[in-house]
Formats: structure tokens, sequence, C-alpha cells
């Protein structure tokens, strides 16, 4: 009786699911102009037909043996030089309040003991 329950639960999670997707997919937008990361090929662009021929548009040339992620170096690089800064900056501030709390919890140790050995 359990199994049939979960499989009945998992199909409506799966439906929901799937129901979302198909949302958002349709809801979604095209790209605007700009930098932005996508799987997809880049479009062949061409200039509108107008007095005289249709000139192709320029396209970035491809970079040699880059491997199918090759456009993606740049932006990572940059993300993970900014996570370095943002890990360096956040470990700082970490160390200092480290630093306070071990003055602070020193100095209460101390009064403690003073107290408990009548401040000897």
């Amino acid at each position: 009786m359990l199994g049939i329950h979960r499989f009945r639960i998992l199909i409506a999670v799966a439906a929901v699911g799937s129901a979302v997707a198909f949302a958002v997919h349709a809801g979604a937008q095209a790209p605007t102009p700009g930098r932005y990361i996508s799987w997809a090929p880049p479009a062949a662009a061409t200039a509108t037909p107008g007095a005289g021929p249709a000139l192709p548009l320029a396209s970035p040339s491809p970079v040699a043996d880059a491997g199918p992620l090759g456009g993606l170096t740049s932006p990572i690089s940059g993300l993970f030089k900014q996570l370095n800064s943002n890990t360096v900056a956040t470990a700082t501030g970490q160390y200092s309040v480290l630093q306070d709390l071990e003055k602070a919890l020193a100095g209460h140790i101390q009064q403690f003991l003073q107290w408990v050995t009548g401040g000897r």
C-alpha cells in the first residue's frame, strides 16, 4: 500500500515539474542584445536587404583548439577572481571577529577565576 502511495506522489511531482518547466519555457523571452552565455550556436546575422547587395555582418572568429567551452574561459576566469577576492575579504573579517571573541572570552575567564579563588 505504501509503494502505491509513493508512486502516486512521484507521478504528481513529475507532472507539476513538467508543467512548471513548460510554463517557464513558454514564457521565456528572446535574449536581449548584449553579453550573455548561451549553449546555442551563434545565429548567422546578415544585413537587411536594401538598395544594394546584402553584406554579411562580421562575426567573431572562432578560437583554434579552444574546445566546445572555449568561449567560457574569460567569464569563468573573472568569476574565479571575484570569488577569490570575496573569500579573502570574508576570511579577514571572520578572523578579526574571532580575535575579538578570544580576547573577550579570556577576560571573562580571568574574572571568573579571580571570583572563584577570592581575588588571588
